[in-house]
This record gives C-alpha cells, structure tokens and sequence, in this order.
C-alpha cells in the first residue's frame, strides 16, 4: 500500500485508505479502464490540494506509486490530463488543478490609474487594481485569477509572474544614511525599490543608474535591487542618450561570442556557389542608396530584351546563405528583429563583418537573391521569377548622384536610370489608380553633429524623385513575393494593413463636410470593401493637394489607419492598395526578410531548406512588438536631438507652420529646421481658448479669435528639456492673408 504522505493535504490519507487499487489484472486486461481511474485519482489529489503546484514526483509519492512503473502511470495520465484540459502546468515540472477563472496576459501600465491585462481570452477588459499586482510590472507575462465580473470588466489579481518583460531599469538614485532609493525613468514599476549602501558602487545621490532587479515574483511591496552601471550625472546630454537606449533594452554592441561567429564567417564565393545560381554579372547592374550607407541590400539591373519589353532585375544581398538558422547571429536577429536607426548611430542587426560581407557594394562579386521582371514599355509586367544569383554592381549611386543624373546631367547609366524612371512613374501612377494612399506627413529630420557629438544643424530632408524610383521597385519586388506565396498557399510571413477605424474614419467624413468636402464611399460596414474606401480617400486626399487644410485632414485620415503588421495569414495590405505584400528587400536590416528568403528557397530552390520558426503567428507577434519598440526609440531620440538643438535657443523666434490641434495644446512645426513644438493653450493669453471638435478649430469664447491647422504663425522658444525631449513654444505673431482674413471675419459673424 501507499506509503504515508508527508505534505500533509487535508483529507488524503482518508481518500487513499477507502479507495484501493484494483488488482494487477486489471492493467493487463483493461488498460484504459486503469488509465482512468489513476487519472481520477489525480484529480481528487489535484483539488484537494487546489492552492499549490505539484511536481510528478509529489503526485505519484502521495498517490504511494513512487515505484518505476507507477511513475511511468502517473506520467501518462498527467499527459493525458494536459490533453484534456482539466489540469495545467504554471510553470515548468509543476502542475495544478486548471482553474476557468484563471488567464494568462501580459500587465499593461501605460495607464498607472488603470493597470490592464492584455489577453486574447476575453472580449471584456481586464483591470488589476494596483494593490492586487503583486509585484507585476508593466510587460509582465502574468497568470491571474478573476476575482468579480461586470457586464463591462473583469477585475483580476495577479496568482503569479510567469515572465518578466525587464529585469533591468534606468532610473535616478536617492542616497541616503541607510540606504538608497531607485525611482525608474518610466515610473511603470508600482513597489519600492531599495539598494542597500554595499550594491550601490561608487554612485552617488542624484546620479543616473542602472539597476538589475531579481526574479520578482513574490507579494512583497519593496524589491531589493543592486547597482550595475553608473551613467552619470542626470540632465546631460549623454547620459539621456543612454539612458533612452538602456531603457528600451536595445544593446549598443555586440557579444564577445556574437563577434567571433561574425569572424569565422567566409565570404569567399566558391566555384560550386556560382554553378548553382544564375550569373548577371555581365548585365548593367547598380545600386542607389543614402550618403554613408553601411548596408548596401538591393540593387536593380535592366538590359533590353530582343522583343522590344525590359529584363529588369530587383537583386537582395543574399544573407541566408551566410547567417543559418539556429546560430548564435540568428538568435540575436531573431530577438531584436530589426535595426535601429537614429540621429547620431545605427545600432544594426548585424555585426559590421557581416553586413559589409554581405553588401552589395560595387566592383565586387556577390551573392544575391533574385526577382527577375520581363516588363513592356507600359509597364505591364509578362513574367516574374524568384532566383538565387551572382552579380557585380558597377556603380554605387547615392540618391543626389542619381537625382542629377535623371534632371539630364551626363553620366554612366544615365539611360538607365532615366528608363527606370519612365517605368517607375507608371507603376506609381497604376497603384494611384488602384487606390494606393500617399501622406506627406512631416518630413524626415537630417541632423549633423559636431566632433563631440553635439547636433549643429537640423534640416528637413527633401524627397528626391531618385527616392521615388527606388521605393517603386522595391514595392514591386516586395508584392510580387508575395503574390508568389500566396499562390503557392506556403507558409509565409506577410506584411498587412487593416481598414480604417469605423470611428475615426466617420470624422473624417463629418470634418470633411464642414469644410464644404465631400469623401466619397459609405462608412465601413461590412459589405464595403477596402479598395472603394482606399479609392475615395486616395481621390480625396488628391483634391486636397496644396490647400491650407490640407495638413488638417491628412493628420485626421493618418489617425484612422490601422498601423501595419507582419501577419502568417495572406490580408490585403489597405494604404497600398495589395492583395498581397511582404518585406523581402532588407535582409542586413530585417529579420522578417531573412524569414521571407529561407521560406522561398525551400519552396523554389533548395526543399532542404528550412526556417527554424514553426510557430509563424507567435513569431509576427514577436515582430510587430520590436519594430513598434525599434520605432518609438528612433522617434523618441530624434525628439530629444531636437530638443537639444533648441537648447541653446530659448528667446529666439522662428516661422512655422500649425500641424495638430489638441483640447490642451497646439503643435507647430518649425520652416526652417522641420522641428515640432508645442503651444499650451494657457500660454494663449489674449482669450480663453477651446478645441471646436466641429471644425477643429482653437477657438477664443470672447473675441472670436481662432487658429487652426495650416496657419502660418511666428513662435518663441520658451522652455525645453532635451532629457523628456519637450520644446514649448509660445506665438508671438501670425501672417494673415487674405484668404485667412475672410475665413477669421465669417467665422467670427457665425460666432
């Protein structure tokens, strides 16, 4: 019989003495019927024990079967019971009762007043109150358990922390007598975190660290935590700068281990490596890229063909070859996802061993992988085929290079380029008509530094037709990958974009209308489909072009629009107006193109071939999630570098020109730099100002007085913190045209 248990769950030993086991037969002859009744016996253990997690081991000893064969029983109908759903495993080798009340999710503390979980489980928000985390912080993988339900929420606490988002925070250091005490930079950490004096290092109070905290899991409200690295003194430059990378945990160097498996990489081309692919090396080939580029990815080629159409060729450094699946370069990649690039570095995917070795730099033999064109001069598009190759780029353009050759200056592959270019423009001019949407939002910033570092200049870069050029054909390639798996019903990584906001989209119309527009096409119920609403916006963001509310409903259309995603499953791509879209043509700088490559030469070229991602929507989630975080860090440190800037400026006055409307401030953007401010209505002192959600106007209750966006205004720099990245402005003036004057004189008689 069952030896005594010793974890002492109420009412076992009494289970266990009135319920023997059935004879040894009896798993010889009805096999199945033994399986069940260890397996009920389990689950009798299970809720007995309901409020802890047990090991196999605790289960078959309480269960007096700690024998060989009766772990092997245990074993099976803990498998079955996982099957069936009616236990879980919390964690790794333990096992619990399943419980439906509860989820796992991820903490979401965006909102400290309103600490959420974000879970697919329930179409009912999930709150925590704070004092139910427990411990959890923001982006923590938590299992919670719902503890009362409303027919608008859930509330939940939080059972335990399966795992943690950040182990490692930025933040400001207090120290005092007997201690010091952590504050984080992003104020998303509810407990106390203390340092004792022994882990502090030499920091000292008021300085900017780096702590490491330990597996907090535990229902205490102080953490203790240990000093790692001292950045320095807050409220300098460079220290914010760091302080801004080490808080969205994007590395700035690579591993002593990461640098030498880019070491041992060859890029030497063997004979075997050119009998194996299609050798271009004899056709014009060239690439055209920013001044300074490091990763040379594409590259186009274009000779004719004796029936009087185009070969033109899209050629991507072909980084698989090098880079295999499961190796230490390939997990890094995997992990980060994306390179980042900001004002003053780049911190690639890469090491730069690697990406020079697979650049597509001119005058050398590469390795590339392939979408071939056979196109007319119409640009219609009479066959298409993906293939691996070798080329040689004879010239390395950069865009002014290029652009001065398609205004007519003389040149190598000037004819080339200026074919391109005819072809380019219709291909453009057919995804218009197709109902692709173009914003021009706010310019691109170009700053330049100075040998220490500090921004000296910040210009908007101007959008070149060379650009233009370029993004066609890479749009072409990209779509017609994807076209390619699709029809080949492959597994497969596509980039997607979902209709507009029902709601959003609905003001858009009604500000249209107030204005005197018309946007053509229903809202979005469900029979309207997304090429007619892709089509009447594209019509009539067009009208638009050149008007002064022009920028007032493109920030109104731009705000309707879901944002892009990678997604396993084939959805049309909306601002494109695509069936089907993919990102193929950035392997040195996009993990998703290294997938996109591996999936297309097991599918075309090599069925050896195999991505060592199995789990595709697991992996796109992954995705989107770094390249949301490698978006908000460039956006963050351009803010910051022109912040910086303006440091120096306060008191001085500048043009601009108002870009956004909000109920609590007006955001202007600068002429001459392309820098974006804020105006706080408070500092409007001529009149009590409010948001008109009617006509998106900033309008004054006694004079009638309004500004809106479009309106030419002169600004004064008043304050700025390059740490939080804030400029304030404050409107010392505005240019009144003629057509302003009317619209102020009629909006003021309707007043």
């Amino acid at each position: 019989m069952a030896s005594k248990p010793i974890n002492g769950l109420p009412g076992l030993s009494k289970f266990l003495s009135e319920s023997s086991f059935r004879p040894w037969w009896e798993k010889l002859l009805f096999p199945r019927r033994f399986e069940r009744r260890i397996a009920a016996r389990l689950l009798r253990v299970l809720e007995i024990g309901f409020y802890r997690n047990f090991t196999a081991y605790e289960l078959a000893r309480d269960l007096g079967m700690d024998s060989i064969d009766g772990q092997c029983a245990i074993d099976e109908a803990i498998r079955h019971l996982l099957l069936k759903g009616k236990i879980e495993q919390p964690c790794p080798g333990k096992f619990s009762l399943h419980d439906y009340r509860r989820i796992t999710g991820v903490v979401d503390l965006s909102q400290p007043d309103k600490p959420l979980l974000i879970s697919g489980n329930y179409k009912l928000p999930v709150y925590i109150p704070p004092e139910r985390l427990f411990g959890a912080s923001h982006g923590d993988t938590v299992n919670v358990k719902i503890r009362q339900r409303t027919q608008r929420f859930l509330e939940a606490e939080v059972v335990s922390v399966i795992k943690f988002a950040q182990r490692r925070l930025v933040g400001n250091l207090e120290v005092l007598e007997r201690g010091a005490y952590f504050t984080p930079a992003n104020r998303e950490l509810f407990r106390t975190i203390v340092i004792p004096l022994s882990c502090i290092k030499n920091a000292e109070d008021g300085d900017r660290v780096i702590v490491e905290l330990p597996p907090h899991g535990h229902r205490h409200e102080t953490i203790a935590a240990r000093v790692i690295k001292i950045l320095g003194e807050t409220d300098t430059e460079y220290v914010e700068t760091q302080s801004l990378l080490q808080r969205n945990n994007f590395p700035t160097d690579f591993s002593p281990e990461e640098e030498e498996a880019a070491a041992a990489i060859r890029f030497d081309i063997t004979p075997a490596d050119i009998a194996t692919r299609l050798d271009l090396r004899g056709v014009p080939t060239f690439t055209v890229d920013p001044d300074g580029t490091k990763d040379v990815d594409d590259a186009l080629s274009i000779r004719p063909l004796p029936n009087g159409n185009w070969e033109i060729g899209v050629h991507i450094a072909d980084v698989t070859h090098y880079i295999k699946p499961g190796s230490v370069l390939d997990k890094r990649a995997y992990q980060y996802t994306t390179s980042v690039y900001l004002p003053d570095r780049v911190l690639p995917l890469f090491p730069d061993t690697v990406t020079r070795g697979c650049s597509l730099f001119a005058g050398a033999d590469k390795l590339a992988f392939s979408i071939l064109f056979e196109i007319t001069s119409d640009a219609k598009i009479v066959y298409r085929r993906v293939i691996k190759t070798i080329i040689r780029s004879q010239r390395q353009f950069t865009y002014n290079e290029a652009q001065q050759l398609l205004d007519g200056a003389p040149g190598r592959f000037a004819g080339e380029l200026r074919t391109l270019y005819t072809l380019s423009q219709k291909l453009r001019k057919g995804r218009y008509t197709n109902g692709a949407i173009t914003f021009s939002d706010r310019p691109e910033l170009h700053f330049e530094f100075d040998e220490t570092g500090r921004v000296v200049s910040v210009k908007p870069r101007k959008r070149l037709e060379s650009m233009k050029l370029i993004e066609e054909f890479m749009l072409l390639a990209n779509r017609n990958v994807a076209e390619i798996a699709a029809m080949k019903r492959m597994p497969f990584v596509y980039r997607t974009h979902g209709m507009p906001n029902k709601r959003m989209f609905d003001e858009l119309r009604r500000v249209a209308a107030n204005y005197g527009h018309t946007l053509r096409g229903e809202s979005i119920p469900g029979s309207t489909t997304s090429r007619t609403i892709a089509k009447s916006i594209a019509s009539f963001m067009s009208q638009l072009e050149g008007e002064q509310e022009e920028m007032l409903f493109i920030n109104l259309a731009i705000r309707s629009m879901a944002c892009g995603k990678y997604s396993a499953v084939p959805r049309r791509h909306f601002a494109l107006s695509f069936d089907h879209y993919t990102h193929f043509t950035s392997p040195v700088r996009r993990y998703t193109d290294m997938v996109v490559h591996r999936l297309l030469t097991g599918a075309f070229v090599d069925r050896s071939v195999r991505t060592n991602i199995f789990n595709y929507e697991t992996a796109c989630q992954h995705f989107n999630f770094m390249r949301e975080k490698a978006k908000a860090l460039e956006d963050c440190m351009e803010r910051q570098k022109a912040a910086e800037y303006l440091s120096d400026k306060v008191g001085k006055e500048f043009e601009g020109t108002i870009t956004h409307v909000s109920p609590t401030m007006l955001s202007v953007t600068l002429h001459d730099t392309g820098i974006c401010g804020r105006v706080p209505l408070k500092s409007l002192l001529d009149d009590c100002y409010e948001l008109d959600t009617e006509q998106y106007i900033i309008q004054g209750k006694t004079t009638g007085n309004f500004y809106r966006i479009g309106h030419r205004v002169t600004v004064r720099v008043a304050h700025v913190d390059s740490g939080r990245a804030i400029v304030d402005f404050v409107i010392t003036g505005r240019k009144v045209s003629k057509r302003l004057a009317k619209q102020q004189k009629l909006y003021t008689m309707e007043w």
